[in-house]
């Protein structure tokens, strides 16, 4: 008996894997996928070791609610408000993010850096 699409497990795997393929169509172009937003980390290293220890826990997890690293569109509103009021928000707190966005050794400069990040570079620098 040959094994089609439907029967066996190397038939069940391809399909799977075909399923995994095709489910990131559809997604709007800008808004980064749950496990690229999970995965992305700033390039400088202390910079990286802050995002990792702070921010990533809300900003790479679809379900704190908070803006994901990456998603150019969720972050231009916030980027409109200006900068100085991001890094308002970040330090004294906004809504559901809490005061210091739980980094208490991060610097104003360190702060702008992080939200660049999350931001994408290239949307922050155009603001």
């Amino acid at each position: 008996m040959r094994a089609g699409w439907g029967r066996g497990w190397r038939g069940r795997a391809a399909v799977l894997g075909l399923c995994v393929g095709l489910a990131g169509c559809g997604e709007e172009a800008g808004t980064p996928s749950p496990v690229v937003a999970a995965q992305a980390m700033p390039a400088d290293a202390a910079l990286a070791q802050l995002y990792g220890a702070s921010c990533r826990q809300c900003h790479a997890n679809p379900a704190a609610g908070a803006p994901l690293s990456g998603d150019v569109a969720a972050w231009a509103p916030r980027l409109d408000k200006g900068m100085d009021t991001l890094l308002e928000h970040s330090i004294n707190g906004f809504q559901g993010m809490p005061p210091m966005g739980m980094c208490m050794q991060c610097s104003e400069q360190e702060f702008r850096a992080l939200i660049a990040f999350m931001a994408g570079a290239s949307a922050a620098q155009e603001r």
